[in-house]
Order: C-alpha cells, then sequence, then structure tokens
C-alpha cells in the first residue's frame, strides 16, 4: 500500500514538473538545489516557520505539521491562509503517507527534524530544507529570500522583508540601555526548564536588541546549544536581570523553584523582573510575523522594567 503510494506521488511529482517546463526554477537550500514549479499550488510544510513564510505573503498551504493540533496555527496566520489545511502530523515525525495523499508540487522541511527523509520526501515532491529548529534569527529572516523564490513570491516577500526589518528597526530604537541588561528567556513545563542560548533563534532576537546574556556558548546538538536544560543551580550562575518565562505547564517546574534561597536571590526575581509570555508564538513559531508579535511584548515588558 505505502509503495503504491509513493509511486503514485512521485507519477504526479514528476508530471508537475512536465507540465510547468520551462516555468520551473532551481532554488538552493541546505540541502543542495531543488528545482520547483515556477508557481507551486499545492505546498505542504513541515514546521511552524514555514507557516509564518506563506502567511507574510498570503500563501495557503494545502498541508501542514501541526502537531494535531490545528488551534496552534494562530489566528494572525489563518487570517491569510485560511483553515483549509489537511494536518500531516508531527513536526518531528510527519505522515510520509498523508503528505503523498495530497498530491504535493512542493515540500519545504526542517534540516533537524527531517534531513533524514530528505531523499523519500524528495520522492514524493520536490523538497527544499532550510533550518529552523537549529537556525537563529538572522538565519530565519535570510532564507525568506529562498522561500519566496520557491513558492513563487519573490517580490512579495522581498518587500515583507523590508517591512519587517522596519518595524523591527522602529521597536529596537525605543529599548533604551538594552546592554546594561542581561535578559534571558526560558521554557518551562512539568519536568524541566530550557533556556534558550544566545545562538538560538529568540537568543540572537534578545541580542540583535542589544541586550547582553548571561550563559556561555556551548557546543553540541541543538539542545545542548540553543535549547539548554537547565538547573536552579545554573539559572543562578546566569543571574539574568530580567527573566522572561514561557510556560509550558501550570504550575511549571520553575515554580517549584519559588521560596528558594537560590532562586529568590537571582537578581530578575529580587527585582521583580520575571515576565510571562505566550511560549508557543515565543519559542515555537519562529518566524518573521512571531518576531514581531515578539518584539511588541519584549516592548511592553521593557516599558515596566524601565518606569
Amino acid at each position: 500500500m505505502k509503495t503504491n503510494l509513493f509511486a503514485a506521488a512521485i507519477a504526479g511529482a514528476l508530471s508537475t514538473l512536465v507540465a510547468f517546463g520551462a516555468s520551473a526554477r532551481d532554488v538552493k537550500h541546505e540541502l543542495g538545489t531543488t528545482t520547483v514549479p515556477d508557481q507551486p499550488q499545492r505546498i505542504v510544510v513541515l514546521e511552524y516557520s514555514f507557516v509564518d513564510a506563506l502567511a507574510a505573503v498570503g500563501v495557503a498551504p494545502v498541508g501542514v505539521a501541526d502537531d494535531k493540533k490545528r488551534d496552534r496555527i494562530i489566528s494572525a496566520y489563518t487570517d491569510k491562509i485560511g483553515h483549509d489545511w489537511v494536518s500531516v502530523g508531527t513536526r518531528k515525525t510527519p505522515s510520509l503517507e498523508v503528505i503523498a495523499s495530497l498530491g504535493p508540487d512542493l515540500i519545504i522541511a526542517d534540516k533537524t527534524r527531517h534531513t533524514a527523509a530528505y531523499e523519500t520526501l524528495s520522492e514524493i515532491a520536490p523538497t527544499v530544507v532550510f533550518d529552523s529548529l537549529g537556525g537563529d534569527y538572522p538565519s530565519a529572516i535570510a532564507q525568506l529570500e529562498a522561500i519566496g523564490a520557491a513558492v513563487g513570491k519573490a517580490d512579495e516577500m522581498k518587500a515583507r522583508v523590508e517591512a519587517h526589518k522596519a518595524k523591527m528597526a522602529e521597536i529596537g530604537a525605543q529599548f533604551k540601555n538594552a546592554g546594561h541588561y542581561k535578559i534571558q528567556f526560558g521554557v518551562a513545563n512539568a519536568k524541566g526548564l530550557w533556556l534558550h542560548s544566545p545562538v538560538s533563534y529568540n537568543g540572537s532576537l534578545l541580542k540583535g536588541f542589544g541586550f547582553a546574556s548571561g550563559m556561555k556558548p556551548t557546543n553540541g546538538a541543538v539542545y545542548e546549544s540553543n535549547y539548554v536544560k537547565t538547573s536552579l543551580e545554573q539559572l543562578s550562575a546566569v543571574n539574568p536581570d530580567i527573566l522572561i518565562l514561557g510556560p509550558y505547564a501550570t504550575p511549571s517546574f520553575a515554580d517549584g523553584w519559588k521560596g528558594e534561597a537560590l532562586y529568590e536571590n537571582i537578581s530578575a526575581v529580587k527585582n521583580n523582573r520575571v515576565f510571562h509570555v505566550e511560549a508557543h508564538v515565543w519559542s515555537r513559531l519562529r518566524g518573521m510575523v512571531a518576531a514581531e508579535m515578539t518584539a511588541t511584548d519584549l516592548l511592553e515588558i521593557m516599558k515596566q522594567v524601565q518606569n
């Protein structure tokens, strides 16, 4: 059954490229160069940041790896792409069978999560791969040019990126003396706290606004270098002046530290500078639209800090 399904999908993908013929284009990405239709009509995206990118230029995907939770596609996206996508499962292990059944003419996948499946995905449809989970904010913005070209919206994406940069610069200009503050973002569920390091998407976004960090760079896989599971002792050593937490559970693991001397002596805690934000927006989405939402939240936080 699976073989027949893939065979049908491959035949469909080949016929699509033949139909587009000379109007196909080459797109460079993390794993090479892929020939894609000039104006793909049936796009499947396997990370939220790619939903963000499509929403930014008003392109509706037919399939989304939404972790089987449609409400994770926020209204800022559905206002642009609608609600008609089919869930292809989780971002970590999307269903190849469901993807193939949609007859896509373009798949946009993540380097960290989907490199192992790249050949199979490419048999289903032309596949381009970008670094979402392991990438930083500057690279996320830089790759939008290629994504815009891949979906046939190069000019529209260029204009949207320029508007984004202008908006972020306008917000950034309002952060007074940002370098005087060590700021730290992390997410906490019921089992632990993960700090986002300066090389992560949000860590690099904060760095770009001029804020300092108390975290030391580490090497290793994504969940060793970018998203670092952190003990109370380690958080105390980071000692942020401002601590921004995105809870995935209530109460979260970090809530259990309240009242402990080590926690209460952290600069952010002592000075009442612990803030809570929407973890999904700050941590999972990692896109241009989400960055603007994050920056707006940060502006409100800094108004409270500096009042």
